[in-house]
């Protein structure tokens, strides 16, 4: 019931982005036309200074877009001395620019989560042998890890088209990956046929999944939806391991990451403006989702450590 009732609220909240208060407001819709017609060219691409476009153009910043930016603060003050809530502007809340990068908080924590992906990816393959039966899985599980916390920085520090699809792509992919690892880990002990039938069938919904998302407009509703659901298999499959392996050491770091993404759902959920027009529910949820990638790869070095010694016994 409460997984029913987080999703309808998701859901709900979604259908308001594309039709936003902030951007919608006539004083923001007129100030980007009369800023446009200032500063810049016909297209709305380049400045019409010279002087203005290094740093904007350098991250994906037209011209038009950069008026949006200008004109967002005014409606921002406006409902500040009315006493109103800020708005939002095309689905995000406003956010200071810092060196032209959109969302610097989250943009930060994602490079955080970057980072100790690397490390503990570089750690694995130090400690790992080739011949461990999780070696493949769980190489796999970092470079997909890597990969998704770099797209998220680029989204986060500019929102395209083109790095919200990555964003969200990626991130799927790793929620995914973590579900098979976990899954593949389960089925160490049984005939080989099962693993490879659950490779197949996870290769082809992952294709199937991102081959719908980018061939229209993106499905913002499904997205949420097969998030989901990939993670509540995940989070069952970590209870079942813990629960037949309950005597194995590895488990307890496991049991922590479950808490651990458990409670740290609750800041997807909520949302409040910014702090400082700064930090916001969404960037709390990068730094405080980065103990789960350390309590998760401990896990993952622990139990590979824990296979190798059981294969030196055979």
């Amino acid at each position: 019931m409460k997984l029913i009732m987080i999703v309808s609220a998701a859901l709900a909240i979604l259908d308001s982005v594309t039709a936003s208060l902030g951007n919608t407001f006539p004083t923001y819709k007129t100030c980007v036309e009369t800023c446009r017609n200032d500063i810049c060219s016909q297209d709305g691409y380049y400045f019409s200074n010279p002087e203005m476009t290094s740093l904007p153009l350098l991250l994906l910043w037209k011209c038009s877009d950069d008026c949006q930016y200008r004109c967002m603060w005014g409606v921002v003050d406006t409902f500040n001395k009315k006493g109103w809530p800020p708005p939002q502007f095309h689905g995000k809340w406003p956010f200071v620019r810092f060196f032209g990068i959109q969302e610097p908080a989250s943009t930060l924590f994602s490079l955080l989560h970057l980072g100790l992906h690397i490390k503990y990816f570089s750690k694995f393959l130090k400690e790992t042998k080739f011949s461990n039966p999780m070696f493949k899985v769980w190489i796999s599980f970092g470079l997909i890890s890597i990969n998704g916390w770099f797209w998220s920085a680029a989204f986060h520090t500019r929102d395209t088209a083109f790095t919200e699809l990555m964003d969200y792509l990626s991130a799927f992919s790793l929620v995914f990956s973590s579900a098979y690892g976990i899954c593949m880990r389960l089925l160490i002990c049984k005939r080989r046929i099962y693993q490879l039938l659950v490779t197949v069938l996870c290769f082809l919904f992952y294709t199937n999944h991102a081959m719908y998302l980018s061939s229209g407009i993106f499905d913002y509703k499904y997205n949420l939806f097969a998030n989901i659901i990939v993670g509540a298999f995940f989070v069952l499959n970590c209870m079942l391991f813990i629960v037949i392996n309950r005597k194995l050491p590895q488990c307890k770091s496991l049991a922590i990451t479950v808490a651990a993404i458990t409670a740290a759902l609750y800041l997807e959920i909520i949302d409040f403006p910014p702090f400082l027009w700064i930090l916001d529910a969404h960037a709390l949820w990068h730094l405080l989702t980065a103990p789960i990638t350390h309590f998760y790869w401990k896990f993952i070095l622990e139990d590979t450590n824990y296979l190798q010694r059981e294969l030196s016994k055979w």
